[in-house]
């Protein structure tokens, strides 16, 4: 038995051909076109790899309250090698990554802890990692209790001792990881003195340090400070007190003392307990005549010392007394005098005097004659007319121009040479042979 196919079924299955055709070549197309778009993205904005400029630092989780680290991870970080597109690797920081260690399943004791890296931008792939894990020495945390012990580094003055240092509290508590405490023998405070005649007194940092007085990190102190006092004493014998300076007579006039300066400024008597308890809190110099003087007097002066006592150095002191002229102000008048002014021009002056405030040394100020003090009026380069001038004020040495009354002066500047009026020209007449009969002259 033959079978027959109908033409409606040959038409059926040609579609069915022709649909599928059209269908894989729609597919390759679209292929085609996403591979041709890859291509021409990935020329545009290509992929690079590369190595991270910038470390990430790692982040500590998890760990339990009663335990710390050995080491401090507060500074660890992680570099990356990246792969991303150009565009993307040019934007990116540290804050696009998160590196962290989780320490929640580990106890007392040394561990290889892994670091995980992950980043917040899908386009950037992490090909790798440095360091992929921490050898991190997890410990118990305990407490206890050091004294406080003071590092006196330098002296007192000359003559003078410290005395037994007191500090509040006198212990403190160091709390860390089991070996580092265990290494603290005490919490230092260093004090320094600086050649001081009083008592010292306070508030210093401490620093905890082993037996080796080698600082222990990783511990904290409570508290981290203490008030430190240092008692200061003079040494039996001796007593430190101040050099007075007898001063007789007066500078010269229009002059002023400044300063008396001994040196040095305190001396260091010896002597008994009774004969030092009898003098006064000074000694006296030898008199130091500053009569007339108008300048710094400077003379070594020997020192009047009460009886049984003695001085610990040399008995005589260098003494200077300052002298410093009296400042003082006055006003003088001036007539302004006009320069660069041209040989073609004049010029009139508003004011025929203007008065300036001066300062400086009252014998300086006395002694002004009328020609010290100038005042002058720059005409270079002005034009006839009305003009505002500034006056310059010259003034010697040690003298300061204070104001000028009045700060400008007009002037008026006048031309020298006359002015010549234009007339109309007269028409000369042209000879009667040549010219014929003259031409009349209209009537004005």
């Amino acid at each position: 038995m033959r079978w027959k196919t109908s033409p409606m079924r040959n038409n059926r299955l040609a579609n069915r051909f022709n649909v599928s055709e059209t269908l894989v070549t729609l597919l390759m197309s679209v292929a085609l076109a996403l591979i041709v778009w890859i291509f021409a993205v990935d020329q545009e904005n290509p992929s690079v790899r590369g190595d991270f400029s910038t470390p990430i630092p790692i982040d500590v989780r998890g760990l339990n309250p009663e335990l710390q680290t050995l080491q401090d991870l507060t500074q660890r970080t992680v570099t990356l090698n990246l792969r991303a597109p150009r565009r993307t690797w040019e934007s990116l920081t540290a804050n696009d990554f998160i590196a962290v260690i989780d320490l929640t399943p580990f106890q007392p004791g040394s561990h290889d802890v892994t670091v995980a890296v992950t980043g917040v931008n899908p386009d950037v792939e992490i090909l790798g990692q440095q360091p992929r894990q921490l050898r991190v020495q997890i410990e118990k945390v305990i407490t206890k209790t050091v004294p406080i012990q003071l590092d006196i580094v330098d002296t007192a003055a000359f003559g003078y001792d410290w005395q037994t240092p007191i500090t509040e509290p006198e212990r403190v508590e160091i709390s860390g990881p089991e070996t580092q405490v265990n290494q603290v023998q005490a919490a230092h405070a260093e004090v320094r003195l600086l050649g001081t005649k009083t008592q010292v007194e306070r508030s210093q940092s401490l620093v905890a340090r082993d037996g080796q007085n080698q600082p222990v990190d990783r511990v904290h102190i409570e508290p981290d400070t203490a008030r430190i006092v240092v008692p200061v004493v003079q040494r039996p014998g001796r007593k430190e007190v101040a050099v007075l300076v007898q001063v007789e007579g007066q500078p010269a006039p229009s002059y002023r003392i400044t300063s008396v300066k001994p040196e040095p400024a305190t001396v260091i008597l010896l002597g008994s307990a009774d004969a030092l308890r009898n003098v006064p809190g000074y000694v006296e110099t030898d008199p130091l005549s500053i009569e007339g003087a108008t300048s710094d007097v400077r003379e070594r002066l020997p020192l009047n010392l009460p009886d049984n006592v003695l001085l610990l150095e040399e008995a005589s002191v260098l003494v200077t007394v300052g002298i410093s002229p009296i400042e003082s102000s006055a006003t003088v008048s001036r007539r302004p005098v006009v320069i660069g002014l041209s040989e073609l021009l004049t010029a009139t002056v508003s004011l025929s005097r203007v008065d300036i405030l001066v300062s400086g040394a009252l014998p300086r100020l006395d002694a002004l004659g009328p020609s010290d003090v100038r005042v002058t009026l720059d005409l270079t380069g002005l034009v006839p007319g009305s003009h505002v001038v500034l006056p310059n004020v010259f003034t010697p040495e040690g003298i300061v121009v204070e104001n000028v009354i009045p700060q400008a002066v007009e002037v008026v500047i006048e031309s020298l040479v006359p002015t010549v009026e234009a007339t109309p020209e007269t028409p000369t007449p042209a000879p009667a042979d040549e010219a014929g009969p003259p031409t009349p002259t209209p009537s004005n």
